[in-house]
């Protein structure tokens, strides 16, 4: 049982399917990477099978079995700086596209800007006495 930090932790609760109607699965899954596991193996039977290096693989196991079980294994086991790895990608695009000057939160534009003022010169002239 791991510490909580906070009471909302204890009905964030995620579910976990154990097994398929009467096929017990030999390790729990959580829905989430239920999800990921579908959605990697989707994305390799449509897309990736086509696109070099696996084209050229003819080993199933690799193709439909180790990547989307890595797939699933890194989006939901791995961490960076406490963040699962695509809420990481989504918080270094957002820093990537944010404006890098502000002035108190806002975006710094820079532009021609034109000074209509009139200029006063002062002269002086110092007279020297000996």
């Amino acid at each position: 049982m791991g510490r909580l930090k906070s009471y909302t932790n204890i009905w964030k609760v995620e579910k976990v399917l154990y097994g398929l109607n009467d096929v017990k699965l030999p390790f729990a899954l959580t829905f989430s990477q239920l999800g990921w596991l579908v959605g990697t193996e989707l994305l390799v039977i449509f897309i990736l099978r086509k696109i070099p290096p696996l084209c050229y693989s003819d080993n199933f196991l690799f193709k439909y079995v180790v990547i989307p079980v890595g797939v699933m294994w890194f989006m939901s086991k791995k961490t960076f700086d406490g963040k699962k790895p695509y809420s990481f990608i989504k918080s270094v695009a957002a820093y990537i596209c944010r404006p890098k000057l502000t002035y108190a939160g806002k975006k710094v534009i820079y532009g021609k800007h034109k000074f209509d003022e009139e200029i006063t010169i002062v002269r002086c002239e110092r007279v020297c006495q000996k």
